[in-house]
């Protein structure tokens, strides 16, 4: 009797394989592997099919709760993004197409096989390490067929035990999602904010306000210059990854991604000396990329890290004076990445953000009063988007540590009421 593999329950749908040519930017967005990481995706950079092209592909679009497998990425004990990894496709994206290098597994009966546990199936253990151990190619690259993810053996649980498997590991991924929205949502208050005050001057009392007209700004503001309005403004030390000792993590260029700091790529240092102490990161730094194709001018914020990290000197990282406003210059900063990608000098391949061209920028500094009534609406929400972040970190490890032990039968389900 022929055992049972998943391609009995699944169905396979590749990724599109388009030229760069045919790409736009806009239209229907197009998932890559390069967007997937561990736990989650990241969009630094999107590419876009024209409408009218994407057409051809309606069948092709991603739903909520589709499983992702990268096809082809680096060898999964390395650092990078690895070939295999799984990801479960959240609603915000469930209109993108899927690019070539991964495939997109669906269930055929919703009656033989959950999609939601699935989505856990595919990112246990035992299947993980399955499709790994039959990749091909060289050490550092390789292809993972897709005829070995459908002959991965599959004698599935009960309906009943996949649906409270999957009911119980996705509570937490809901409270997940549901946060990223909050998070979302708060940030884009505070950055329209900052828009509405001083790009478009509409600051409180702004309608009775006297201009100057040498400097063209209100009565009080003043032309000012980055490097007056910070007392820091430097990069992090060089580092010795091999030392023996305590170790201390270490943020670099690759955890400073869609604005937000991951630490899924952290590495491991000795301690800083004493003259380096301002090098740890502080809640609220204001962090760019300095150095890397492709990721230099990369902006982002910490309100959520207060373990001691450093910064690597790959980072540029800013602290605004006391008499002056952190979350204003975050945003300046932010608004510049465009020009810190422009600007960027160095050799072929390597491109560094020197500081000088970050001291040198010119801000409207606003008067005290203003400056405070900012930070009394954004502070908050920046203390708030700092404990979403914490409880999804905290969400992410129980979900962790649960999802094994609920795929191997460690914890029964049989009997348990949901």
């Amino acid at each position: 009797m022929k055992k049972p593999v998943l391609s009995d329950y699944c169905e396979f749908l590749n990724g599109g394989a388009w030229n760069e040519s045919e790409y736009t930017k806009s239209g229907v967005p197009v998932l890559k592997v390069s967007n997937m990481k561990k736990g989650g995706f990241v969009f630094d950079s999107i590419d876009y099919l024209s409408i009218e092209n994407a057409k051809n592909y309606s069948k092709n679009l991603l739903k909520k709760f589709d499983v992702v497998i990268a096809t082809v990425g680096s060898h999964p004990n390395l650092v990078d993004s690895a070939a295999g990894r799984a990801t479960v496709i959240p609603k915000s994206i469930s209109h993108y197409l899927l690019n070539q290098n991964a495939v997109c597994l669906r269930s055929k009966n919703k009656e033989e096989l959950n999609q939601r546990y699935l989505g856990y199936l595919a990112k246990s253990e035992h299947f993980q390490n399955y499709i790994q151990n039959r990749g091909k190619g060289a050490a550092n690259q390789m292809r993972i067929p897709i005829g070995d993810i459908k002959s991965y053996p599959s004698n599935l649980p009960t309906l009943s035990t996949q649906y409270k498997i999957a009911k119980i590991l996705s509570a937490y991924d809901d409270l997940i999602e549901n946060n990223i929205i909050r998070i979302k949502l708060l940030d884009e208050m505070a950055h329209t904010t900052y828009e509405d005050w001083f790009l478009r001057m509409k600051f409180p009392g702004y309608e009775t306000a006297v201009f100057d007209k040498e400097t063209g700004l209100p009565a009080g503001w003043k032309n000012f210059k980055v490097k007056n309005y910070v007392k820091t403004v430097s990069k992090g030390p060089s580092l010795n990854y091999d030392s023996d000792g305590q170790k201390y993590p270490v943020l670099n260029q690759s955890c400073i991604r869609n604005g937000e700091i991951e630490l899924d790529k952290v590495l491991f240092s000795e301690k800083l000396s004493k003259n380096k102490q301002e090098c740890y990161l502080e809640i609220n730094d204001i962090l760019i990329n300095s150095m890397g194709q492709g990721t230099l001018g990369r902006v982002s914020k910490n309100v959520s890290i207060v373990e001691k990290f450093i910064i690597h000197n790959c980072i540029t990282f800013l602290r605004a004076k006391n008499e002056y406003s952190q979350f204003m210059l975050f945003y300046f900063i932010a608004s510049h990445k465009p020009y810190f990608e422009s600007i960027a000098q160095g050799s072929t391949g390597q491109s560094t953000l020197k500081i000088e061209l970050v001291s040198n920028l010119k801000l409207k500094l606003p008067t005290k009063e203003i400056l405070n009534r900012f930070d009394k609406i954004i502070s908050p929400i920046w203390k708030n988007i700092g404990v979403l972040k914490i409880q999804n970190q905290r969400l992410k490890e129980a979900r962790d540590i649960l999802l094994p032990r609920l795929m191997t039968g460690m914890i029964d389900v049989e009997k348990l009421e949901l």
